[in-house]
């Protein structure tokens, strides 16, 4: 859009669309000690891929940058700012920003999630809307939500609204980690915090076998399934589409459970099909990815038997059965003390079943499983010594 600069509530936008306007933006933003991140995504929604399309930030005293990556040569001076630890960057449920960030190849650091902050205080919904509600009595506009931050050029209602999400968290942070200070918990939020920049992006293992009835497949099916599956993907990566909207999930098994079908007929009978891959050239290459999956299926000797249920029930016997309810009066009580909703940061119902099933406490926190410890003393209820994974704290 032609004017870059807007204004919202006191707080003036300014849209970075070039280099030379990114290191500007740089250099002011490095003079502050706390600065407020969001970023606006695709995950497979509307273009094929997980992909940045906005970073904004904002200073806390007035500025807040829109950052536009496509028009940009390189993010390397932004990420450099985003990993000085010695800045921290407050960030309202930020799981999958800093796994977008790692997989684009930055490792944020100091950060401060208010998402997290309002759970540890017992917020049964922790959105930004809510917390700003409960805490300020202000709504904010959601309209834009669902929009497709991929489009350009930047409509006025995109902008502000994406300078929504960050301008005021310096905020909603005063306000709770105050809160958290006074309720004694602020290391419960220092240990979370650590656990999210350790956080790491990595493409999930199998997802062939992840799809709605994969499961219910002979070897010899998800085999076929899985070389389609790649198939589509390269298919998804060449339309700049999502791969689902290639071929739905649902197709796709079908098209595994039945590989020998008449792919033409197929195509031109099954729903959640996209036009694209009924041309001719395309439905070659679908034909020959069906004939290459099935010779080499047969090559390789892929059994026709059906895999084992994984979704057996676990083992009960009394044993079992006495360590979960043991774990679940501790989790009662660490209910009546802090809330049903943070007590979910400390314990929850797949650590119980593991245990009842294992005999092993598996945490990850340390101020977890000092409270589950000392919890568990006080209602005379003995728990082994949990094996802990903290996250690295470089």
């Amino acid at each position: 859009m032609e004017n870059t600069t807007l204004t919202h509530d006191g707080v003036t936008i300014k849209l970075i669309e070039s280099d030379g306007q990114l290191q500007e933006a740089v250099a002011h933003l490095r003079q502050n000690r706390e600065l407020a991140l969001d970023l606006e995504f695709d995950q497979n929604r509307f273009t094929y891929g997980f992909n940045l399309c906005l970073v904004q930030i904002s200073d806390g005293r007035g500025t807040c940058y829109i950052i536009d990556p496509l028009p940009l040569s390189s993010l390397t001076p932004l990420f450099a700012l985003l990993e000085d630890k010695s800045i921290t960057k407050i960030i309202h449920h930020a799981n999958n920003d800093i796994l977008l960030l790692d997989k684009l190849g930055c490792s944020i650091r100091g950060v401060l999630d208010t998402d997290v902050a309002a759970k540890i205080l017992n917020y049964e919904r922790s959105s930004l809307a809510t917390v700003m509600k409960e805490e300020f009595g202000q709504e904010i506009d959601k309209s834009q939500q669902s929009s497709n931050w991929n489009t350009r050029p930047l409509t006025e209602a995109q902008l502000i609204y994406a300078a929504i999400d960050v301008i005021y968290l310096h905020r909603v942070k005063g306000r709770l980690v105050t809160q958290i200070e006074e309720e004694g918990r602020l290391h419960w939020l220092l240990e979370e915090n650590l656990l999210l920049e350790s956080l790491t992006y990595t493409e999930p293992e199998n997802p062939h076998l992840k799809l709605r009835n994969a499961f219910r497949l002979n070897y010899y099916q998800q085999y076929i399934l899985k070389e389609l599956y790649a198939f589509r993907d390269e298919m998804g990566r060449q339309l700049n589409k999502p791969s689902s909207y290639v071929i739905s999930n649902d197709g796709l098994v079908d098209l595994a459970n039945h590989p020998n079908t008449d792919v033409h007929e197929w195509l031109n009978h099954t729903k959640g099909i996209h036009g694209a891959l009924k041309r001719p050239r395309n439905e070659k290459l679908l034909q020959e990815a069906l004939e290459r999956a099935r010779e080499n299926a047969k090559a390789e000797g892929i059994s026709h038997d059906y895999p084992q249920n994984r979704w057996q029930r676990p083992p009960r016997n009394p044993e079992t059965e006495i360590r979960k309810e043991e774990l679940t009066a501790v989790q009662k009580h660490l209910a009546a003390r802090y809330g049903e909703f943070a007590t979910r940061l400390i314990i929850n119902q797949s650590l119980i079943t593991d245990y009842s099933i294992t005999g092993q406490l598996r945490c990850t926190k340390q101020y977890a499983t000092d409270i589950l410890l000392n919890t568990a003393a006080e209602l005379n209820i003995p728990l082994p010594r949990p094996s802990l994974r903290i996250a690295d704290e470089a």
